[in-house]
């Protein structure tokens, strides 16, 4: 008996190799009608393959490599969705119809989707129970009858209690399948009671620390089919946006935690890694920069982390870390040199202000055109008291007209009082070390000459200023 299930086991395994997936899809009442095949990644559907039924509503999804593990769905072409199932094994069968998809459905060849379709169909029937008492509920609340309103409370506690002992029984009787694991990687962490600290005071902050330190305990890394799931991407996006403070610090050393947890699975890491360099690199919070350079100094730089990255685009995305990372908030401004209307060297370390702006601006620039004058006024405003208090605002005005006589007009023409230098040679590299790609570009330093804030318009300079951030 034995030698008949290895043969056996031997002929299926033959059978995957050979034929990579072949899943048959079959669904009453909708004959010669074309479904897309798709799955889960992160936080996205991709499509993974097309087919159309026959007459008895028959469809086959094959190829000749495996498929990846992972919650898969079928669609129709115009990409409603249908219903999901699991890949595990590469090759079974699923049968249903379009009354209920879900519901009526009949599972061959897979345990995974047996397990899956009794959940489905077992959170139907809940959710069949539930909501004539969410009805009552809302509406005892609306007739502010208390009574009424906890009953129908209770009622969907109930119901709650009962699904959730329902997931941890599955859990325990079938941890190894892909739902089980999913719904692990649902639950919080059970955070043990406070201590007392030395002072007699318990401590506030260790049910935070240990809930952040112990967030991942339920994550099953081992297993790069949890990242082929909507849930993988929610709890991630969840433990770094929101658990985490969003200083780039905090930010940092959070990343780091996950991914040394996940570089046992290559794929898992590939995903994190991914899915916060793009996240950070495409912030629209000031500051999150850091967060970008950290990524590619610690991952992109070191091909054997990032091994699915090409060298031309390592390449450049290097070079993107390389103008932002003598940029970044907190560090200090680069030193620049240049030459202002009267071919008289000036320097920016020298300027003695509490705030001093860098403006990368031009002439010919029409934002530019609108912003000046508005800086001009508050200029004029902030330091209308020089004789008492001294400057409490220099510009250092940096023009990148290509024509010297243009820059010069406008200087004039404007009255503008403050710094005004060019460097039409760039000498001073300061289109890389302040990352200047587009005009008008304002910088705000503190009186050290620290970065504080970037790519501002002049009324968030004036909101700093007046808020005296440094």
């Amino acid at each position: 008996m034995r030698l008949k299930l290895s043969i056996l086991g031997l002929i299926l395994f033959s059978i995957q190799h050979l034929y990579g997936y072949n899943i048959t899809i079959k669904i009453q009442g909708a004959s010669n009608t074309k479904f897309l095949l798709g799955y889960y990644y992160g936080d996205k559907q991709y499509i993974k393959d097309s087919a159309t039924t026959d007459a008895t509503g028959k469809m086959v999804f094959k190829g000749k490599d495996q498929l990846q593990g992972g919650i898969y769905l079928i669609a129709s072409v115009d990409k409603a969705l249908l219903f999901d199932f699991i890949v595990t094994e590469q090759i079974f069968s699923l049968e249903t119809d379009t009354a209920d998809y879900s519901g009526n459905m009949k599972v061959k060849g897979s345990e995974e989707n047996s397990v899956f379709f009794e959940y489905t169909k077992y959170t139907a029937k809940i959710g069949a129970d539930v909501i004539p008492q969410e009805k009552k509920y809302k509406e005892a609340k609306e007739k502010k009858d208390t009574a009424a309103a906890k009953l129908a409370r209770e009622k969907i506690v109930e119901f709650e209690t009962k699904l959730n002992e329902y997931r941890n029984n599955l859990i325990k009787t079938k941890p190894n399948t892909l739902i089980a694991k999913v719904f692990n990687m649902m639950q919080d962490v059970d955070v043990p009671e406070t201590p007392i600290l030395s002072n007699g005071i318990k401590d506030s902050l260790f049910g935070y620390r240990y809930f952040r330190e112990h967030f991942f305990d339920n994550f099953d890394f081992n297993d790069d089919r949890i990242v082929y799931t909507p849930v993988f991407h929610s709890r991630i996006e969840y433990y770094i946006t929101k658990l985490t403070p969003q200083i780039p610090d905090s930010i940092n050393k959070a990343i780091d935690f996950l991914i040394q947890k996940t570089e046992q699975n290559k794929e898992i890491s590939k995903w994190c890694i991914y899915w916060i360099t793009n996240h950070y690199e495409t912030s629209q919070y000031m500051g999150m920069d850091a967060v970008f350079v950290h990524m590619v100094d610690r991952y992109y730089k070191d091909s054997k982390k990032t091994f699915w990255v090409e060298d031309a685009l390592r390449a450049k995305i290097n070079d993107r870390a390389d103008n932002l990372r003598y940029n970044l908030l907190g560090k200090l401004a680069p030193n620049l040199i240049m030459p202002d209307t009267g071919f008289v060297n000036r320097e920016l370390y020298n300027i003695k202000a509490k705030y001093t702006m860098i403006l990368f601006w031009d002439a010919n620039c029409g934002r530019c055109k609108e912003e000046i004058p508005r800086l001009k006024d508050l200029y004029e405003k902030l330091n209308i008291d020089i004789a008492m208090n001294g400057k409490k605002l220099e510009v250092y005005a940096v023009s990148l007209t290509n024509v010297a006589e243009e820059w010069k007009k406008f200087v004039a023409d404007n009255k503008l009082k403050w710094v005004n230098v060019s460097d039409l040679y760039n000498n001073t590299k300061f289109r890389k070390l302040y990352d200047i790609y587009s005009t008008p570009v304002i910088y705000l330093l503190n009186e050290k000459k620290e970065i504080i804030a970037k790519r501002l318009s002049v009324e968030q300079v004036a909101d700093f200023i007046e808020k005296g951030i440094e």
